[in-house]
Protein backbone atom coordinates (compact mmCIF):
# COMPACT_ATOMS: atom_id res chain seq x y z
CA UNK A 1 0.00 0.00 0.00
CA UNK A 2 1.33 3.44 -0.94
CA UNK A 3 -0.05 6.72 0.44
CA UNK A 4 0.83 10.22 -0.71
CA UNK A 5 1.48 12.57 2.22
CA UNK A 6 0.48 16.18 1.57
CA UNK A 7 2.20 19.39 2.57
CA UNK A 8 0.69 20.61 5.85
CA UNK A 9 2.86 23.35 7.36
CA UNK A 10 6.13 25.14 6.62
CA UNK A 11 7.97 26.77 9.54
CA UNK A 12 8.45 30.49 9.11
CA UNK A 13 12.27 30.69 9.12
CA UNK A 14 15.20 28.72 7.69
CA UNK A 15 16.40 28.19 11.26
CA UNK A 16 13.20 26.38 12.22
CA UNK A 17 13.37 24.27 9.06
CA UNK A 18 16.94 23.11 9.65
CA UNK A 19 16.21 20.15 11.95
CA UNK A 20 12.59 19.71 13.14
CA UNK A 21 12.10 16.46 15.06
CA UNK A 22 10.10 14.68 17.74
CA UNK A 23 6.52 15.84 17.01
CA UNK A 24 4.03 14.72 19.67
CA UNK A 25 0.42 15.67 20.18
CA UNK A 26 0.14 17.57 23.48
CA UNK A 27 -2.38 16.25 25.99
CA UNK A 28 -1.45 18.21 29.11
CA UNK A 29 -1.06 21.73 27.78
CA UNK A 30 -2.28 24.86 29.51
CA UNK A 31 -4.96 25.20 26.77
CA UNK A 32 -6.61 21.75 26.60
CA UNK A 33 -9.36 22.97 24.26
CA UNK A 34 -6.83 23.39 21.40
CA UNK A 35 -5.24 20.63 19.33
CA UNK A 36 -1.51 21.29 19.67
CA UNK A 37 1.60 19.56 18.38
CA UNK A 38 4.85 19.94 20.29
CA UNK A 39 8.15 19.59 18.42
CA UNK A 40 11.81 20.47 18.74
CA UNK A 41 14.08 22.37 16.37
CA UNK A 42 17.28 20.64 17.43
CA UNK A 43 19.56 23.37 16.14
CA UNK A 44 19.23 26.44 13.95
CA UNK A 45 22.01 25.76 11.46
CA UNK A 46 25.24 23.91 10.80
CA UNK A 47 27.18 26.28 13.06
CA UNK A 48 24.36 27.47 15.34
CA UNK A 49 24.42 25.18 18.35
CA UNK A 50 21.07 26.07 19.86
CA UNK A 51 17.45 25.41 18.99
CA UNK A 52 13.93 25.64 20.34
CA UNK A 53 10.80 23.95 21.61
CA UNK A 54 7.75 24.71 19.49
CA UNK A 55 3.99 24.38 19.74
CA UNK A 56 2.06 24.14 16.47
CA UNK A 57 -1.67 24.91 16.61
CA UNK A 58 -3.00 22.29 14.19
CA UNK A 59 -6.32 24.03 13.56
CA UNK A 60 -4.86 27.44 12.72
CA UNK A 61 -1.39 26.27 11.59
CA UNK A 62 0.32 28.88 13.71
CA UNK A 63 3.49 28.18 15.68
CA UNK A 64 4.85 29.39 19.01
CA UNK A 65 8.62 29.18 19.58
CA UNK A 66 10.56 28.96 22.85
CA UNK A 67 14.30 29.46 22.34
CA UNK A 68 16.42 26.99 24.29
CA UNK A 69 20.00 27.52 25.54
CA UNK A 70 21.42 24.52 23.72
CA UNK A 71 20.31 21.76 21.34
CA UNK A 72 17.09 20.01 22.41
CA UNK A 73 17.00 16.42 21.17
CA UNK A 74 13.56 15.48 22.49
CA UNK A 75 10.77 16.55 24.81
CA UNK A 76 8.18 14.82 26.98
CA UNK A 77 5.18 16.19 28.84
CA UNK A 78 5.12 16.19 32.63
CA UNK A 79 2.28 15.94 35.12
CA UNK A 80 2.33 19.73 35.52
CA UNK A 81 0.12 21.26 32.78
CA UNK A 82 2.14 23.25 30.30
CA UNK A 83 5.54 22.05 31.58
CA UNK A 84 7.76 19.82 29.45
CA UNK A 85 11.10 18.16 30.07
CA UNK A 86 13.73 18.52 27.36
CA UNK A 87 16.95 16.65 26.73
CA UNK A 88 19.39 19.46 25.86
CA UNK A 89 23.02 18.76 24.92
CA UNK A 90 24.03 16.60 27.89
CA UNK A 91 21.38 17.49 30.50
CA UNK A 92 17.66 17.52 31.25
CA UNK A 93 15.83 20.83 31.73
CA UNK A 94 12.23 21.88 32.41
CA UNK A 95 10.35 24.47 30.35
CA UNK A 96 7.16 26.13 31.58
CA UNK A 97 5.35 27.05 28.36
CA UNK A 98 2.92 29.31 30.22
CA UNK A 99 5.74 31.69 31.23
CA UNK A 100 8.73 30.65 29.11
CA UNK A 101 10.73 30.02 32.29
CA UNK A 102 13.50 27.39 32.16
CA UNK A 103 14.54 25.39 35.21
CA UNK A 104 17.72 23.35 35.39
CA UNK A 105 17.02 19.93 36.92
CA UNK A 106 20.64 19.20 37.86
CA UNK A 107 20.40 15.96 35.86
CA UNK A 108 23.38 15.40 33.53
CA UNK A 109 24.67 12.52 31.44
CA UNK A 110 27.24 10.55 33.43
CA UNK A 111 30.77 10.61 31.97
CA UNK A 112 29.67 12.16 28.66
CA UNK A 113 32.24 13.68 26.31
CA UNK A 114 31.84 16.95 24.40
CA UNK A 115 31.38 15.18 21.04
CA UNK A 116 28.18 13.41 22.17
CA UNK A 117 24.78 15.04 22.81
CA UNK A 118 21.27 13.86 23.67
CA UNK A 119 19.13 12.92 20.70
CA UNK A 120 15.68 11.30 20.37
CA UNK A 121 13.71 9.99 23.34
CA UNK A 122 10.43 10.03 25.20
CA UNK A 123 8.54 9.06 28.31
CA UNK A 124 7.93 5.53 29.59
CA UNK A 125 6.28 4.34 32.82
CA UNK A 126 9.71 4.12 34.47
CA UNK A 127 10.63 7.71 33.53
CA UNK A 128 12.43 8.64 30.30
CA UNK A 129 14.22 6.69 27.58
CA UNK A 130 16.61 8.64 25.36
CA UNK A 131 19.66 8.17 23.20
CA UNK A 132 22.71 10.18 22.27
CA UNK A 133 24.52 10.84 19.01
CA UNK A 134 28.14 11.34 18.04
CA UNK A 135 28.31 14.78 16.46
CA UNK A 136 30.49 13.62 13.54
CA UNK A 137 28.44 10.42 13.09
CA UNK A 138 31.56 8.29 12.69
CA UNK A 139 32.28 6.82 16.13
CA UNK A 140 30.16 4.22 17.92
CA UNK A 141 30.43 5.95 21.30
CA UNK A 142 26.79 7.03 21.72
CA UNK A 143 24.53 5.29 24.24
CA UNK A 144 20.95 4.52 25.15
CA UNK A 145 19.87 5.81 28.58
CA UNK A 146 17.11 5.43 31.14
CA UNK A 147 16.18 8.25 33.49
CA UNK A 148 14.70 6.27 36.38
CA UNK A 149 12.07 8.54 37.96
CA UNK A 150 11.93 6.46 41.13
CA UNK A 151 15.64 6.82 41.93
CA UNK A 152 16.41 10.03 39.97
CA UNK A 153 19.29 8.16 38.37
CA UNK A 154 20.42 8.23 34.72
CA UNK A 155 21.87 4.87 33.70
CA UNK A 156 23.11 3.23 30.52
CA UNK A 157 20.93 0.56 28.89
CA UNK A 158 23.05 -0.04 25.77
CA UNK A 159 26.19 1.38 24.21
CA UNK A 160 28.17 1.07 20.98
CA UNK A 161 25.83 3.33 19.03
CA UNK A 162 26.49 6.19 16.61
CA UNK A 163 23.17 8.06 16.43
CA UNK A 164 20.46 6.69 18.73
CA UNK A 165 17.14 7.85 17.33
CA UNK A 166 13.50 6.64 17.40
CA UNK A 167 12.13 4.61 20.33
CA UNK A 168 9.12 2.33 20.90
CA UNK A 169 8.31 0.79 24.31
CA UNK A 170 6.11 -2.22 25.13
CA UNK A 171 5.69 -4.19 28.35
CA UNK A 172 4.32 -7.69 28.86
CA UNK A 173 1.31 -7.43 31.20
CA UNK A 174 1.93 -10.94 32.54
CA UNK A 175 5.67 -10.79 33.32
CA UNK A 176 6.47 -7.08 33.23
CA UNK A 177 9.28 -7.79 30.77
CA UNK A 178 10.01 -4.85 28.47
CA UNK A 179 10.53 -4.73 24.72
CA UNK A 180 12.28 -1.61 23.45
CA UNK A 181 12.68 -0.91 19.74
CA UNK A 182 15.58 1.48 19.15
CA UNK A 183 16.98 3.04 15.97
CA UNK A 184 20.69 3.65 15.43
CA UNK A 185 20.52 5.75 12.28
CA UNK A 186 24.03 5.83 10.83
CA UNK A 187 24.52 2.04 10.62
CA UNK A 188 20.79 1.76 9.72
CA UNK A 189 20.14 -0.62 12.62
CA UNK A 190 16.66 -1.06 14.11
CA UNK A 191 17.15 -3.24 17.19
CA UNK A 192 14.68 -5.05 19.43
CA UNK A 193 15.97 -5.08 23.01
CA UNK A 194 14.30 -7.21 25.68
CA UNK A 195 14.71 -6.36 29.36
CA UNK A 196 13.35 -7.75 32.59
CA UNK A 197 10.87 -5.63 34.56
CA UNK A 198 12.18 -2.20 35.47
CA UNK A 199 15.01 -2.49 32.92
CA UNK A 200 16.88 -4.49 35.57
CA UNK A 201 18.58 -6.88 33.13
CA UNK A 202 19.08 -7.16 29.38
CA UNK A 203 17.61 -10.45 28.17
CA UNK A 204 18.39 -10.26 24.45
CA UNK A 205 18.87 -8.02 21.44
CA UNK A 206 18.19 -8.67 17.77
CA UNK A 207 17.73 -6.75 14.55
CA UNK A 208 14.16 -6.09 13.44
CA UNK A 209 15.14 -5.76 9.78
CA UNK A 210 18.24 -6.28 7.66
CA UNK A 211 19.94 -2.85 7.50
CA UNK A 212 20.87 -3.43 3.86
CA UNK A 213 17.20 -3.64 2.94
CA UNK A 214 16.44 -0.10 4.12
CA UNK A 215 16.46 2.45 1.28
CA UNK A 216 17.70 5.33 3.48
CA UNK A 217 18.71 6.14 7.04
CA UNK A 218 15.96 5.28 9.56
CA UNK A 219 15.20 8.18 11.89
CA UNK A 220 12.17 8.63 14.18
CA UNK A 221 9.58 5.89 14.70
CA UNK A 222 6.07 5.50 16.09
CA UNK A 223 4.01 2.35 16.61
CA UNK A 224 0.76 1.43 14.95
CA UNK A 225 -2.33 1.40 17.14
CA UNK A 226 -2.04 -2.32 17.88
CA UNK A 227 1.73 -2.20 18.46
CA UNK A 228 2.43 -4.87 15.85
CA UNK A 229 4.24 -2.59 13.43
CA UNK A 230 6.25 0.63 13.44
CA UNK A 231 6.19 3.68 11.19
CA UNK A 232 9.75 4.64 10.25
CA UNK A 233 10.78 8.03 8.85
CA UNK A 234 13.57 7.75 6.25
CA UNK A 235 16.25 10.43 6.05
CA UNK A 236 17.39 10.20 2.43
CA UNK A 237 20.59 12.07 1.56
CA UNK A 238 20.76 10.93 -2.08
CA UNK A 239 20.63 13.75 -4.63
CA UNK A 240 17.22 13.93 -6.28
CA UNK A 241 15.62 11.45 -3.85
CA UNK A 242 11.93 11.51 -3.00
CA UNK A 243 10.96 11.66 0.66
CA UNK A 244 9.37 8.58 2.17
CA UNK A 245 8.37 6.71 5.30
CA UNK A 246 7.49 3.05 5.70
CA UNK A 247 5.61 0.69 7.98
CA UNK A 248 7.58 -2.37 9.13
CA UNK A 249 5.91 -5.48 10.53
CA UNK A 250 7.70 -6.28 13.80
CA UNK A 251 7.12 -10.02 13.49
CA UNK A 252 8.51 -10.42 9.98
CA UNK A 253 10.63 -7.33 9.36
CA UNK A 254 8.78 -6.79 6.10
CA UNK A 255 7.71 -3.40 4.76
CA UNK A 256 3.94 -3.40 4.56
CA UNK A 257 3.15 0.18 3.47
CA UNK A 258 4.86 3.33 2.22
CA UNK A 259 4.25 7.07 2.31
CA UNK A 260 5.66 9.22 -0.47
CA UNK A 261 6.64 12.78 0.46
CA UNK A 262 7.24 15.10 -2.47
CA UNK A 263 9.84 17.87 -2.52
CA UNK A 264 11.42 16.99 0.83
CA UNK A 265 13.72 13.97 0.98
CA UNK A 266 15.07 14.17 4.53
CA UNK A 267 12.16 12.89 6.62
CA UNK A 268 12.94 12.95 10.32
CA UNK A 269 10.03 11.82 12.52
CA UNK A 270 6.39 10.67 12.44
CA UNK A 271 3.54 11.27 14.85
CA UNK A 272 0.20 9.46 14.69
CA UNK A 273 -2.98 10.80 16.26
CA UNK A 274 -6.72 11.23 15.74
CA UNK A 275 -7.60 14.08 13.39
CA UNK A 276 -11.07 14.83 12.07
CA UNK A 277 -12.39 11.47 13.19
CA UNK A 278 -9.59 9.21 11.93
CA UNK A 279 -5.94 8.43 12.65
CA UNK A 280 -3.40 10.30 10.54
CA UNK A 281 0.37 10.61 10.40
CA UNK A 282 2.32 13.87 10.46
CA UNK A 283 5.93 13.79 9.29
CA UNK A 284 8.62 16.37 10.02
CA UNK A 285 11.38 16.93 7.47
CA UNK A 286 14.69 18.79 7.56
CA UNK A 287 17.23 20.78 5.57
CA UNK A 288 20.20 19.56 7.64
CA UNK A 289 23.21 18.78 5.47
CA UNK A 290 21.61 19.95 2.22
CA UNK A 291 23.69 21.64 -0.47
CA UNK A 292 22.30 24.35 -2.80
CA UNK A 293 21.66 21.84 -5.60
CA UNK A 294 19.60 19.66 -3.23
CA UNK A 295 16.98 22.40 -2.88
CA UNK A 296 16.16 22.04 -6.58
CA UNK A 297 14.72 18.60 -5.83
CA UNK A 298 13.55 19.35 -2.26
CA UNK A 299 12.20 22.93 -2.31
CA UNK A 300 9.84 22.17 0.62
CA UNK A 301 12.57 20.74 2.87
CA UNK A 302 11.94 21.48 6.52
CA UNK A 303 8.14 21.33 6.11
CA UNK A 304 5.56 19.12 7.81
CA UNK A 305 3.45 16.63 5.84
CA UNK A 306 0.21 14.78 6.67
CA UNK A 307 -1.20 11.51 5.36
CA UNK A 308 -3.68 8.72 6.06
CA UNK A 309 -2.50 5.57 7.85
CA UNK A 310 -3.13 1.89 6.99
CA UNK A 311 -4.45 1.00 10.44
CA UNK A 312 -7.63 1.80 12.32
CA UNK A 313 -6.37 3.42 15.52
CA UNK A 314 -3.65 5.73 16.75
CA UNK A 315 -1.22 4.38 19.38
CA UNK A 316 -1.78 5.12 23.06
CA UNK A 317 -0.40 8.43 24.28
CA UNK A 318 2.93 8.22 26.15
CA UNK A 319 2.74 8.62 29.93
CA UNK A 320 3.24 11.93 31.67
CA UNK A 321 6.50 12.21 33.62
CA UNK A 322 6.11 12.92 37.34
CA UNK A 323 7.21 16.54 37.73
CA UNK A 324 8.49 15.86 41.25
CA UNK A 325 11.06 13.39 39.92
CA UNK A 326 12.61 16.14 37.79
CA UNK A 327 12.70 19.01 40.26
CA UNK A 328 16.12 19.64 41.79
CA UNK A 329 16.33 18.66 45.47
CA UNK A 330 16.47 22.32 46.58
CA UNK A 331 13.49 23.45 44.46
Amino acid sequence: MTTHAKLFYTPETPQLRYLPEGPRLLRNSSTPDRKLLGWVAIQYGEDIFRGSFNILDLEHRTNQTFDIPGRPGFFAETTKPGTVVLGVDRRLILLDTTTGAILETGLHLPNATDDVIINDGGSVPEGLIFGTKHLQFNQAIAKLYLFDAATREIRVLADGQTCSNGKFYQSDPATGDITLIDVDSSPKRITRYRFTKGFDKLISSELVVDPASLPAFPDGIRPSGDGKSIVVALFNTATGAQGSAITIDLATGQTTSTWTIDESARVTCPEIFEWEGKPVAIFTTATEGMQPDDFVHSPQAGSFYIGDVPFEAAPPAPPLVDINSLLPPTA
